[in-house]
């Protein structure tokens, strides 16, 4: 038996692997001061939207953004995965689940978007969306604990406490402590 090692092996022309790096940093304000939420339990929809609205204020587009979520629920990271206009963003399935794929802890995830109009009321492409991404969770075995849309004042819209998400195996906001 004979060891080989990469660099005794010959290799093609031009052919080089690459590795993937990621990183996180702490996420800001505008005017660069570190932003806190609270270290508590994304334990319902109301607790969820008033935790994670405030990372969305003030933005006069929409914005689409993935919560990756711990085992209790706690917030792992925050990724934003789209900017659009005043009445859409435009949303790739894949960028949507790669943050949670590469988060090491993920057991779900939090969609948010905002509403900048400030009616939380879902638009029937929220609608078209929230299916295609659960069909996305349910093939990737990562459950999507909700999709909220948020507003300001505190208004927001659930697609779990409106019924309108599909958890087949798992009741989201019941498994995390409260």
């Amino acid at each position: 038996m004979t060891d080989i090692t990469l660099a005794d092996s010959p290799t093609p022309r031009g052919h080089r692997v690459r590795e993937l790096v990621c990183s996180y940093r702490t996420l800001r304000n505008a005017n660069g001061h570190v932003l806190d939420v609270p270290t508590l339990a994304l334990s319902s929809p109301r607790v969820a939207a008033s935790t994670l609205a405030p990372l969305l204020a003030g933005e006069l587009v929409e914005v689409f953004a993935v919560a990756c979520l711990s085992t209790r629920h706690r917030l792992l990271t925050w990724h934003v995965v789209s900017r659009g206009t005043r009445s859409s963003t435009p949303i790739s399935i894949p960028d949507v689940f790669v943050p949670a794929c590469l988060t090491p802890g993920t057991t779900g995830l939090i969609v948010v978007h905002n509403h900048p109009s400030g009616d939380p009321t879902p638009s029937p492409d929220d609608a078209r969306l929230t299916i295609r991404l659960c069909a996305a969770a349910d093939a990737l075995d990562l459950p999507l604990i909700d999709h909220l849309i948020v507003s300001d004042a505190g208004r927001y819209f659930s697609f779990q406490e409106a019924g309108h998400l599909r958890a087949p195996d798992h009741k989201p906001w019941n498994g995390a402590p409260r």
